[in-house]
């Protein structure tokens, strides 16, 4: 039996500090459990408690995400199947679908080999295996419960990555229609109407007021489309400049979640992935203030990181996080009620997962309403725009073909 020190929130949202002796950090969290007790930390005897500080895990520098999902999904199965650790991660280099790879579960698989734990092995090249990869494999060490998180930890991978590609995929089609009304605007306005400009010219045709605009324009384009792109290329650098200023991004975010209509998407799409998150090291089995600590890495935006961040301390201070949060206006109402409810039940793991549910099945009722008002919008557009180019051109034509007729 061991000593572990706690911080905990207990049924009517005390906080609670205390030691308790168990055979490791996952009994020791069963018992706080037993109490109905929310775990905020647990640490060996002798360890300081620790504080919730944010970093980012999305960024790897050793594999991409899909070779993680990968790893964790084929060493969930070989575990599950009684493989022993360091002949799955053999087997795992053998398969490994790229040089890279294979060199870093070969170093795992010596690390575990000479008696290390895999969670330790994946902390010395925590590049590669981000700090929530840890703790869900500690956390399953702990409990003996190794292949379950690691297929968990799977599910999270597979689910989150499922998520962003859907963003993406929405995006995709409206931004090829985009592209396209420019490039066809661009092509009329650079080649077509200048050569309509040159005939009309030389005949000294009478125009209407909006052909003139529209072949001056064509005109300039051709002209002076050098100095368009280089302008638009230097826009680029000063946007790109300013946004590496540490001050600049934070406004950025800011003003982006004032927006109407973007505002209120962009904020439940960053509490679904972190409630989903949180939940998933929760159910782990990671005490509540190292899994604050952990999920303040997914937010993409700083202002709703710094929300999360001052919840965290509030926690740690002896707040319930549904109080913590209740005084942030972006955040989604729904998952407050429901964070509320898990806290008040003893259920907080379970309740996060179901609001980070509730939240991504809105988001997609969002997009898909947004993606099919969006392509007509679109699409009526580039139609009226070259409709009024064509239009400029044809009806000085038409007006001298009916002058010579």
């Amino acid at each position: 039996m061991s000593s572990f020190r706690f911080s905990a929130l207990d049924d009517k949202g005390q906080a609670r500090e205390g030691v308790v002796d168990a055979v490791d950090i996952a009994a020791a969290v069963a018992q706080l459990h037993g109490r109905q007790w929310t775990p905020l930390d647990v640490q060996p005897a002798g360890q300081r408690i620790r504080g919730a500080r944010g970093w980012s895990w999305r960024k790897s520098g050793g594999i991409r995400s899909e070779q993680l999902l990968a790893f964790t999904d084929q060493l969930a199965t070989l575990l599950a199947a009684g493989q022993p650790i360091d002949r799955a991660l053999a087997i795992l280099q053998e398969s490994a679908s790229s040089e890279a790879m294979a060199a870093l579960v070969a170093e795992v698989r010596d690390d575990v080999r000479g008696g290390t734990s895999l969670s330790d092995a994946m902390s010395r090249r925590g590049e590669a295996f981000p700090p929530l990869v840890q703790s869900l494999v500690k956390a399953g060490e702990a409990g003996g419960t190794l292949p379950h998180a690691l297929r968990r930890l799977n599910e999270y991978l597979a689910r989150s990555a499922g998520f962003r590609r859907g963003l993406v995929n929405a995006a995709i089609y409206p931004a090829i229609l985009m592209g396209t009304v420019l490039l066809s605007i661009g092509f009329l306005l650079g080649y077509v109407v200048p050569q309509f400009a040159e005939m009309y010219a030389n005949l000294q045709a009478e125009l209407p007021w909006f052909s003139k605009v529209v072949l001056s324009l064509g005109m300039g384009v051709r002209q002076w489309w050098w100095v368009l792109f280089a302008l638009m290329f230097a826009s680029l650098l000063a946007a790109n400049a300013w946004l590496k200023r540490p001050e600049s991004r934070p406004v950025l975010d800011a003003w982006l979640l004032r927006r109407k209509a973007l505002g209120p998407l962009l904020a439940r799409i960053e509490a679904e992935r972190w409630l989903r998150t949180l939940g998933t090291l929760l159910e782990s089995g990671v005490p509540m203030m190292s899994a604050l600590r952990i999920s303040q890495g997914v937010f993409g935006n700083t202002v709703l990181a710094g929300s999360a961040l001052r919840a965290g301390e509030a926690v740690r201070s002896g707040v319930r996080l549904s109080d913590a949060l209740a005084s942030e206006p972006r955040f989604p109402r729904l998952a407050l009620q429901m964070m509320r409810v898990g806290e008040e039940a003893g259920e907080l793991d379970t309740l996060l997962l179901k609001a980070a549910d509730t939240l991504e099945q809105d988001i997609k009722r969002v997009l898909d309403r947004a993606m099919a008002a969006l392509v007509p919008v679109v699409t009526v557009v580039m139609f009226v725009l070259i409709g009024a180019v064509v239009m400029s051109i044809l009806v000085p034509l038409y007006d001298l073909t009916s002058v010579i007729g």
